[in-house]
């Protein structure tokens, strides 16, 4: 009978481990779910702000970088308004916004590679000092 009760208090304490740990685990996936959710826009965000700061010699660079932190933006804004559970209109025209913003800068592009022959900076008059 010491030998079944000795076994059920083994069993116990292994089943409490194995609890322990399945809760340290959804701790865990709770925290990888928030870096996900929350660290990686903000890092999108400020890596294009680095990039857009920096001189860079081509204004394609320079779009790219600028829709970078718009789609950062466009993250943190849908991941927010998912957690505190509000309608998610606001979050389509802010990608119209941005669809118009990225035709634009396409547009202003392709015009001044087709009057200079490249996208250089250099080569701008108005941009020169």
């Amino acid at each position: 009978m010491k030998k079944f009760f000795f076994f059920l208090e083994v069993l116990k304490e292994k089943f409490l481990i194995l609890i322990y740990k399945i809760k340290v685990f959804f701790k865990l996936l709770k925290l990888m779910i928030i870096l996900i959710y929350w660290i990686f826009p903000i890092t999108l965000f400020f890596s294009g702000v680095i990039v857009f700061v920096f001189k860079c010699k081509h204004l394609l660079v320079i779009l790219l970088s600028l829709e970078m932190i718009v789609l950062g933006l466009f993250i943190l804004l849908f991941f927010s308004l998912n957690y505190f559970s509000y309608e998610c209109f606001f979050s389509i025209i802010f990608l119209t916004f941005r669809v118009c913003e990225g035709a634009l800068g396409l547009g202003i592009l392709v015009s001044i590679i087709r009057t200079h022959g490249n996208d250089y900076f250099q080569t701008f008059r108005i941009l020169q000092c």
